[in-house]
């Protein structure tokens, strides 16, 4: 059986991008409208998830670049 993704939130998303010094929350969501970054997932009203390697494939993948 395949394992489940990791999701975390908005915050732990920014954090994975930033590194050290964290963006902030507008400029993930202003990277997943560029399509740099996976859009978040809501799993209910009010709360979002990123899939962490799905993020992580696309900050490697910025990087390669």
């Amino acid at each position: 059986m395949a394992d489940k993704p990791e999701f975390g939130t908005i915050k732990s998303a920014c954090a994975e991008i930033g590194g050290n010094r964290p963006v902030h929350p507008a400029t993930y969501y202003r990277g997943v409208r560029e399509g740099r970054y996976p859009a978040p997932v809501h799993p209910s009203p009010g709360i979002s998830r990123v899939n962490m390697p799905k993020l992580r494939e696309a900050i490697k993948r910025i990087i390669d670049e």
